[in-house]
């Protein structure tokens, strides 16, 4: 029975397999993100990070990387509203006065980019984003267009009444909206 406690806070179900992080299988997926070493090596790193950070929580944590150099220009790693990155003032007039940049925010339930992933990076005119998923999945995205919410969550209840699960039913809403809206991801294998 005592093993079946855990600490305050905890989510059981979005605890990272830390061993698996420091694997070259976990590193190896990262090569395919960019051309660019450094952009890669940051990514992989920053991804190991907020992973280890953040197990077992909620919360995201995210990074805004230059794609040329591969630098950090800013991280939001205090976040305290669950499943979410709030951007603040001083976060947007960074991301205005950078147009380089590749995101990379953790995803707690292991989910694919959401609707408010691919509008964040076409708002914002993100080159593209990176979801580290705390199941190990990595997934690349990016936006060229606001795609409407409504049809999205449209999409998304139709497929969970056909009996899809939520992964799969996001899956298949993105892959039907990519055939109507400048919209791209892909799992980083």
């Amino acid at each position: 029975m005592a093993l079946e406690f855990q600490r305050y806070g905890r989510n059981k179900n979005t605890l990272v397999n830390k061993t698996y992080l420091e694997s070259g299988e976990y590193r190896r997926k990262f090569d395919q993100i960019s051309d660019n070493i450094a952009v890669n090596r940051s990514l992989y790193l920053k991804s190991k990070e907020a992973l280890q950070h953040r197990s077992g929580t909620a919360y995201e944590d995210m990074f805004w990387i230059d794609e040329k150099t591969g630098t950090v220009i800013l991280e939001m790693t205090d976040s305290h509203v669950e499943r979410a990155i709030l951007y603040t003032d001083r976060i947007q007039k960074i991301v205005k006065s950078n147009n380089n940049i590749i995101t990379l925010h953790t995803h707690p339930s292991s989910m694919p980019p959401s609707i408010s992933d691919f509008n964040s990076c076409f708002r914002n005119n993100y080159n593209r984003g990176i979801i580290a998923c705390h199941n190990g999945k990595i997934f690349v995205y990016n936006s060229d267009e606001n795609v409407n919410e409504t049809l999205y969550y449209m999409y998304i209840a139709s497929y969970l009444n056909e009996g899809a699960d939520e992964f799969s039913a996001q899956m298949k809403t993105i892959e039907r909206l990519k055939q109507n809206y400048q919209i791209d991801f892909w799992e980083a294998k």
